[in-house]
């Protein structure tokens, strides 16, 4: 009896010795997968477990059926995690098989092994280990069980029985198409189990039900399922989840077109029973297809089949499946019946369309773009297809867009907008679009817009509307301007016929020429625009001087700092000066000191008075804003435009003394900036 269970022992580690050999030296190189080394790890320990048991059975002394027992613990800590390692790879759930998740299984094996490693010192393994002699002088090793063994028999069985439930979850809820593969898995599950019950009839043939055996029968199961039917190459075992599901048909096929396998889809298709039928019989419509062996994919559009429901289009697609050699091919078919049915009624009613016509999908993406996009944008509409809309649109414009798109079907069956988009020149061009949500027609299922380009009509629009904002301005600078000149006048007129004094009167001539200019300047910037049409190099300090003179100034003091010779409209610079003065006489009292003087891209006109607040500097230059009970709110709005039109800008900010502070950039100075002869101060 002794003799048999050497024999077995020895047979099943050299089963499993080959089985893994097989698996890391022919299968691995092939493909490695997660399955192959936990099947591999799952037959070395199996080796190991049998070597040792059958070495230990002939060992001559204890000590040397001992070293064999601790020897065999080193073999048998592989099996149960390798076990469960292979059920969870197998069954389709390789997910699990994360680090964090494999480091936790090596953790009692190494705990094992080191109470296995220090038993003599505390017995946890085995509490007590003595040599009998049987009736026909067998010698065995007899042993008692220690603590920490029932322990490691405990998690051990909690993992295999763990793994036989995965497995036989995936044997029942198999499709039919994998009979025999679920047949072999059944033999590996239940082959451990099976021996583990038999071991324990006290009859002579307990010598043939080991675990070590069981498992030898588990892995030729196991290797039957994964090698013969090369569900690790052709059909993974987890087609439940990814392949049934497809809307797409799929469908396998051997190296000689015969089916192999095929999903529901591919079914309705080709009928139920036709696992090894040849292709071309069970799928006619595709034979063309087949003809060619070329080693390339090949794709075939337009299929058209005849069903009950009437003409159906499909597109398949046949790509070639190899390892080493050929392993076959993989037939996909895709129904495009409505994709086609949409076209010809879209290509029948818009090819021509003035408009572009997009339809968005639910994912927010265009299914559909007319060929006018071409004519109007000079883009492609294939390019176009799958991409969002929004990319096209101007990145200022994006968010209102979005929020268009997003209040269709909620608050809106339509809404209407307009946006920036690019052209393919990079032109930005203005389109007016209106969005219809037509979700829920079959023919449809996205929401429909027409986008018409408006990019003429906006730029009429916004020089109508620069013209009206012109005119506003004009109107009120006729109002505005004029009134000091006639202040001026008025005063020294009155002092003329009191005094009757010849300067006044010089000064009254001087005002009634101020006005005629300002009128013949404000009539022609009503006719020319915001632009300065034509400059003059002229002197910041002459300008700035001849601009106080015909301000009413009190007692006003002016302080020219610096001055630069620049290029500007000369009048329009003097309007810009009496403007600012004013404002600072107006804001500041009549006792101010308005300073002009340079910086490094201008000038600068600032005061000595109460500044404005930080809040209000921005607002100060609208038409009509003021904070004064009697001021018109046009000044510095006239300002600005004055800046503007000759391509400078405005700044309001905080003086050294705390007053306001206007600061014009982007001004060219001819001349490098000198101070004035003597410094001027004027009342």
């Amino acid at each position: 009896m002794q003799e048999l269970r050497i024999i077995v022992a020895l047979a099943a580690a050299s089963i499993s010795l080959l089985l893994a050999m097989y698996t890391f030296v022919v299968r691995w190189h092939r493909r490695p997968s997660k399955t192959l080394a936990a099947f591999g790890v799952l037959m070395l320990g199996t080796t190991g477990w049998a070597l040792t048991a059958g070495l230990g059975y002939i060992a001559p002394t204890a000590d040397g059926m001992r070293l064999w027992l601790h020897l065999e613990q080193v073999a048998i800590v592989l099996v149960p995690s390798a076990w469960f390692a292979l059920a969870v790879s197998y069954t389709g759930r390789e997910n699990w098989l994360t680090r964090k998740t494999v480091t936790l299984l090596a953790v009692e094996p190494i705990i094992t092994l080191l109470v296995t490693a220090s038993n003599r010192w505390h017995g946890l393994m085995w509490a007590e280990t003595t040599v009998a002699t049987a009736m026909d002088g067998t010698v065995s090793l007899e042993y008692t069980f220690g603590l920490y063994h029932y322990l490691h028999l405990a998690y051990s069985y909690t993992l295999v029985l763990a793994s036989i439930g995965l497995f036989l979850w995936m044997v029942l809820t198999s499709d039919r198409l994998y009979r025999r593969q679920s047949v072999a898995l059944t033999v590996g599950v239940l082959a451990p189990l099976a021996t583990n019950i038999f071991a324990g009839s006290g009859q002579p043939w307990d010598v043939l039900f080991t675990m070590p055996t069981g498992l030898t029968i588990a892995g030729l199961a196991l290797g039957y399922a994964i090698f013969r039917f090369r569900l690790l190459d052709v059909v993974p075992v987890g087609r439940a989840t990814v392949i049934e599901k497809m809307r797409d048909g799929f469908v396998v096929l051997d190296e000689h077109d015969r089916i192999v396998d095929l999903n529901a889809t591919a079914r309705t298709l080709a009928g139920d029973d036709v696992i090894g039928t040849q292709a071309t019989t069970a799928l006619p419509e595709l034979s063309q297809l087949f003809e060619s062996r070329d080693p390339e994919s090949r794709t075939h559009d337009d299929i058209v089949v005849e069903t009950d429901d009437g003409q159906r289009f499909y597109t398949a697609h046949l790509t070639p499946l190899r390892d080493d050699g050929s392993l076959g091919r993989l037939l996909t078919i895709r129904d495009v019946t409505d994709n086609r049915r949409i076209e010809k009624r879209y290509q029948a009613l818009i090819e021509n369309a003035s408009d572009i016509i997009t339809v968005v999908d639910q994912e927010g993406t265009l299914a559909y773009v007319s060929p006018s996009v071409k004519r109007i944008l000079g883009r492609e509409p294939e390019t176009l297809r799958g991409q969002s809309p929004l990319e096209y649109v101007h990145p200022d414009d994006r968010a209102r867009v979005k929020t268009a798109f997003a209040d269709i079907g909620v608050d809106t069956g339509t809404v209407r907008f307009e946006c920036r988009v690019e052209d393919a020149d990079g032109t930005v061009r203005v389109v007016e679009s209106v969005g219809q949500d037509l979700t829920e027609n079959p023919f449809v299922q996205g929401i429909v817009v027409h986008t018409r380009d408006v990019t003429e009509r906006h730029q009429r629009e916004q020089e109508l509307e620069r013209a009206n904002e012109h005119l506003e301005a004009f109107a009120s600078a006729i109002s505005h301007d004029l009134r000091n000149p006639l202040n001026v006048a008025a005063g020294n007129l009155e002092l003329a016929r009191t005094e009757r004094e010849e300067a006044y009167f010089q000064r009254v001539e001087s005002a009634h020429e101020r006005m005629e200019t300002l009128i013949d300047d404000l009539l022609r910037l009503a006719k020319q625009g915001q632009t300065v049409a034509e400059t003059d190099q002229v002197d910041l300090e002459t300008v700035a001087t001849d601009a106080w003179e015909t301000v009413e100034t009190a007692q006003a003091t002016l302080d020219i700092r610096e001055t630069d010779t620049i290029d500007a409209d000369r009048n329009r610079l003097r309007q810009l000066f009496e403007n600012l003065y004013r404002n600072a006489i107006d804001h500041a009292g009549e006792d101010v000191t308005v300073r002009v003087g340079t910086v490094s891209d201008g000038f600068f006109v600032e005061d000595d008075g109460p500044g404005i607040p930080a809040d209000q500097r921005q607002a100060v230059f609208q038409s009509g804003y003021t904070t004064s009970t009697d001021g018109t709110g046009f000044g510095l709005a006239i300002v600005r435009n004055i800046v503007d039109a000759h391509g400078w800008s405005i700044q309001a900010v905080e003086s050294e003394s705390e007053g306001a502070r206007f600061e014009i950039n982007c001004v060219e100075a001819i001349a490098e900036t000198t101070a004035p002869a003597a410094p001027s101060g004027q009342g």
